[in-house]
Parts: structure tokens; sequence; C-alpha cells
């Protein structure tokens, strides 16, 4: 016997920042998974002094809401079926205004001076990309995806209800 859940919305969204470099994005990063609900924040390859629970752009102080965890392997850290997202300008990417968020996704975005690595680009099988004519902000893009996928959420359990 099946039964429909009462949840008002459906799986969960993480992020993974793959080296990041600079406090100040990791702070707006955690920040931004407070407001808009992401259950977790992955570090992975992140400088051994970065401390988050002394970061300036972060005064919510997130890491007491979100867990965050660092490691060396991103993908053994998802969570299970989760589905991994590169954020990144790839020709194969898939415009964010159109692209449909997975139920339970994981956005991986890479450091602020670089791109995401082509081995996680290689282990994604979903790509997204906000085309701009320049590149954006690390904390600003987070920010962007992760309000896209809260909108779009919004969008489709009003749809579901009219």
């Amino acid at each position: 016997m099946t039964r429909a859940s009462n949840l008002p919305e459906r799986g969960y969204g993480c992020v993974a920042l793959e080296r990041p470099t600079d406090e100040i994005n990791v702070g707006h990063t955690l920040r931004a998974a407070l407001c808009f609900q992401a259950r977790m924040v992955i570090l992975h390859a992140a400088p051994p002094d970065l401390n988050v629970q002394r970061l300036k752009t972060d005064p919510g102080r997130a890491y007491r809401h979100v867990p965050v965890i660092h490691t060396d392997d991103m993908f053994s850290a998802l969570p299970e079926g989760c589905t991994p997202v590169a954020v990144e300008l790839t020709d194969d990417a898939v415009d964010l205004s159109t692209f449909v968020h997975p139920e339970r996704a994981c956005y991986i975005f890479g450091p602020e001076n670089g791109s995401v690595s082509q081995e996680t680009l290689d282990r994604c099988k979903l790509k997204v990309k906000i085309p701009t004519v320049m590149s954006l902000n690390l904390g600003m893009t987070v920010n962007i995806v992760l309000y896209d996928r809260a909108a779009k959420a919004i969008r489709n359990s009003v749809n579901r209800t009219v």
C-alpha cells in the first residue's frame, strides 16, 4: 500500500564547495544554506586553517544549524540517492532558468579563482549554468542557485494545489 506524503516539499538540497580558498565566500555560502534551508554543506579540500565558527560573513552562525562536513572525498560525503549537480559554465550545462532541480541534489561549486575540476564534471550527470557576461562571485552564485530551487519548489507546490 502506498500513500502520498503530507510533506509540503519533497527532497532536499545541499551544497559542496570544491577547493574553496576565500573564507568570505564560505561564510556567504553558509548563510545562504541557512536562509534557503540547505540540509548540509560539504567543504572539499578546504584549507586546514578554515574555521567555520569564526567567519565574519556568517553572522547567523549557520554551522550550528546546517551540518558542515570537511572532506578530501566529496562524493563519499554525499547522502544516499543524492544527485550531484555541477554548477559551471560549460557547453553542456543547462541554463538555470530552464533547469529542473532533482528531488535530492547536491550543488557543487568550484573555487573562487577557478572552475569545478574535470574529475568532478565527469562524475556529475547534471550540469547547470547561470549565463552571464562574466563570472559571478562564489557566494552570489550559491545564493542564486539555492533561491532558484526554493522558488521553483514553491511554484510547483502552488501548481499542484490549483
